[in-house]
């Protein structure tokens, strides 16, 4: 059995004075300060055959250009093979505007350009703090925080998993994989912050010093701490989206995830094996230029109708975001740009018995539960927006339903039309197929 080294790096990402917020519509004004400091935490991980980087960056999500950018910043900076670099956004929808070609804000060029070093900076930094540990992974469940937004009282991936790095020093690193919107602070919120997963973080790093404690989004797209997509694009506020409240849902988590560490039972096997792939995800057929321009006029009309009657900003701001894609989709259509797919990617990896797997997007918590349930008694840890976010991607039966999620959201990526029904199904069968073969290599 060879021997794992894990190191460790962070370096701080959090946003200047008056930037632009992303992930809320109805927000309507810029950061007025910073409640929490932002971060991008690295954890490397080499067996003395395989060397892999997983990093947690407190942000919306990552694209596929900032995804190459760090890789290539990392390839100088370190022995790290570029492919081997993982980045999961923790989906905070109280930070800076991260992802360029999509309309949830407008990038500032100077600050991604100091996020891409400060990512790869973490990494270099985590990659001079190798040292040997024990890995240690415990379980439990929590019900509390994640709630199904489109089904009240529906199901949720409910598992808290939690990987314990052991140093010679005691615990070196934390990984708790939990699936929940950080959400809990609304587009009335103008500071910067973490969400929930600050108040966990803190917590735990108290209970473990020297520690670095790192939150992984799981399967989210349809979990979030308890209201529904029309009450943030309304604007509508309540007496539970506050930060006292995120400090409570943080700290219950916290408490779970302590629970799960303290029971955790170490790996008998820690071997490291890794594989990436690339997907072609498929579009549903887009629409011709024509159809785009009149939905520019329907979008346009339509805010400015809602103005008229007293919407709230987040209606018709919506209406008018809308009418800018429907633009852009109909220029990309003129000049025959609109692809049938769109490129992406997915890697799987395992640590003895412990698997993960990389999804990229807001997959629905179904996925995570087909991933769980095949591969049991295995235990997987599912890293939602990781290394790409390709929108919301929703089971079958969702079409069916319809809803925010495949109806409207893929405007707000900048993509032309929604997901091929059955694109979800395939990337998890690809996963699987993935997820096995790592067994023979």
């Amino acid at each position: 059995m060879r021997q794992l080294t894990a190191g460790t790096g962070r370096l701080m990402i959090t946003p200047p004075f008056d930037s632009e917020l992303s992930g809320f519509v109805a927000r309507e004004g810029r950061s007025r300060g910073v409640h929490d400091p932002l971060y991008a935490r690295a954890l490397v991980l080499a067996d003395g055959k395989e060397k892999i980087a997983l990093v947690s960056v407190d942000a919306l999500g990552v694209d596929a250009k900032l995804l190459a950018k760090v890789r290539e910043k990392v390839a100088h900076l370190t022995d790290l093979n570029p492919s081997s670099v993982m980045i999961s956004a923790t989906h905070t929808h109280s930070g800076p505007v991260t992802m360029e070609d999509i309309f949830l804000g407008e990038v500032d060029p100077a600050y991604r350009n100091g996020l891409i070093n400060n990512i790869a900076g973490a990494v270099y930094l985590a990659n001079q703090t190798l040292e040997p540990v024990t890995v240690f992974v415990g379980e439990e469940e929590c019900r509390s925080v994640g709630k199904n937004r489109r089904q009240k009282g529906g199901p949720t991936d409910a598992q808290v998993l939690v990987v314990r790095l052991q140093g010679a020093d005691g615990p070196k690193a934390l990984l708790v994989n939990y699936a929940c919107h950080p959400v809990v602070l609304g587009p009335d919120n103008f500071l910067v912050t973490a969400d929930y997963p600050y108040y966990l973080l803190n917590a735990l790093e108290q209970v473990y010093p020297g520690a670095q404690a790192m939150f992984m989004n799981g399967a989210t797209g349809d979990v979030n701490v308890g209201h529904n997509t029309a009450d943030s694009i309304q604007g509508k506020g309540n007496d539970r989206r506050t930060f006292r409240e995120a400090a409570r849902l943080g700290r219950i988590l916290a408490g779970v995830a302590l629970t799960a560490s303290e029971n955790a039972v170490a790996l008998r096997s820690v071997n490291l094996s890794y594989a990436a792939q690339e997907l072609s995800v498929p579009f549903e057929q887009a629409p011709t230029a024509d159809f785009y321009l009149r939905e520019v006029d329907t979008w346009k009309r339509q805010a400015v109708e809602l103005k008229q009657k007293g919407a709230s900003f987040g209606e018709y701001h919506q209406a008018e975001v809308w009418a800018q894609w429907a633009e852009k989709m109909a220029e990309l259509q003129q000049a025959n740009k609109i692809e049938p797919v769109i490129k992406s990617e997915v890697a799987a990896f395992s640590l003895g018995e412990l698997e993960f797997v990389t999804l990229p997007g807001e997959f629905f918590h179904e996925f995570a539960l087909m991933i769980k349930k095949e591969r049991a008694p295995r235990r997987v840890v599912i890293l939602g927006y990781t290394n790409h976010n390709i929108g919301y991607v929703a089971p079958e039966h969702v079409y069916d339903e319809g809803g925010y999620e495949v109806n409207d959201s893929y405007r707000y990526y900048g993509l032309p039309s929604p997901l091929t029904r059955g694109a979800g199904e395939e990337i998890v069968r690809t996963l699987l197929t993935m997820l096995k073969k790592l067994k023979n290599l």
